[in-house]
């Protein structure tokens, strides 16, 4: 079998694959290194809570078969903190949380003015704070999965750009690579995020995928945190995140913009978006430099959940797509997911994922 796209999603599904006894596995990655696009481009927070509950189911997985292989080191658990103006969001969260038991504390304006000098004047007063969450080392996960992945037979390539899929008949027979070679193989994985769609647009199987911008800014100043101190998420109607990042601080207005399906520019109105975010959320802030910008892509589905698992218009073509800018979080789950289908498997999240909810 064929996956295509070796991000956190491809990784993970090759790795499980081979753990479930499936070795003729090749990858197939565009450009020359693994893991250049949404998985090397992200914030590297691990969110253990918010409003999906499959989300929620995936992230916790993610994090159990990461440390039964590796420990705890791909983690730094100094906390997320869930911060909002109003309580509203943060009582759905709670939900939850105590759903699947996700360990967590609830600050009103006292604790968060404490805990968090950078909010003291801010406009937020509630607070939910996630002891488990934290920054990820993107660089541990990534190369441990590939590790992993050819530990058990897996065979990558990169600078392997797929151009069409070869299905006839309704079935999957290869795929066709942009320099003219093709492989005969029964299955494909498209974990290729934003991606995906036109590749199976020609087989008449595309998804209703959308590819979201959204920018990340490093900022320097006088009133940098502490490198122990949480991240900081607000979860209200006015979204925005940061995090400190090697005696800066890593930010985003958590903006949402439709691209094409391609490397995102940079877009000047998004930073003075994040300066008066920032300015009511961290007043302390309000005076930190732009060290530096870019943008991300976020792939998302037309209701926002994850889409693992087989097409019922192709037989042989998979997807691992949509994980909406949660990749980093709960893709190694839902890699496992995607193999546990593929060999018949059955689990009862499969259902709220299949992609066939969208068609």
């Amino acid at each position: 079998m064929v996956v295509i796209g070796g991000g956190i999603a491809g990784l993970s599904a090759a790795w499980q694959l081979g753990e479930l006894g499936l070795t003729d596995v090749v990858v197939l990655e565009s450009e020359p290194l693994l893991s250049m696009h949404a998985s090397a481009r992200n914030a590297a927070i691990f969110l253990p809570l918010e409003d999906s509950l499959n989300a929620v189911w995936l992230a916790n997985r993610s994090r159990d078969l990461l440390d039964g292989r590796i420990g705890t080191s791909w983690l730094s658990a100094q906390g997320v903190t869930l911060v909002a103006g109003y309580t509203e969001p943060l009582d759905e969260l709670r939900y939850a949380a105590r759903k699947y038991g996700v360990f967590h504390e609830r600050w009103g304006a006292l604790q968060i003015e404490t805990r968090l000098p950078l909010l003291a004047s801010g406009d937020v007063h509630h607070a939910l704070h996630l002891p488990l969450g934290g920054v990820m080392d993107v660089h541990t996960m990534l190369r441990s999965l590939e590790h992993w992945a050819r530990a058990r037979g897996t065979r990558m390539f990169t600078s392997a750009r797929v151009s069409s899929l070869d299905v006839r008949k309704g079935r999957v027979h290869g795929v066709l690579l942009a320099d003219g070679r093709s492989i005969s193989c029964e299955r494909v994985v498209l974990a290729t995020g934003a991606w995906g769609s036109a590749l199976a647009e020609p087989a008449n199987a595309p998804l209703p995928l959308t590819a979201l911008r959204r920018h990340l800014v490093l900022l320097g100043g006088e009133h940098m945190p502490r490198w122990n101190t949480p991240v900081v998420w607000r979860v209200d109607d006015s979204p925005t995140y940061f995090r400190p990042e090697a005696g800066l601080v890593l930010a985003s207005p958590c903006d949402e913009t439709p691209w094409d399906a391609g490397i995102p520019n940079t877009e000047p109105a998004a930073l003075e978006n994040l300066a008066i975010k920032l300015g009511n959320l961290a007043p302390a802030l309000v005076d930190a430099k732009v060290q530096r910008a870019w943008a991300c892509l976020r792939t998302v589905t037309s209701d926002r959940e994850p889409a693992v698992g087989g097409d019922p218009r192709v037989q042989g073509l998979y997807w691992l797509t949509g994980l909406g800018g949660r990749g980093m979080t709960c893709g190694v789950a839902a890699g496992e997911l995607l193999a546990r289908t593929m060999v018949g498997l059955p689990h009862p999240l499969l259902r709220n994922l299949a992609p066939s909810r969208l068609l």
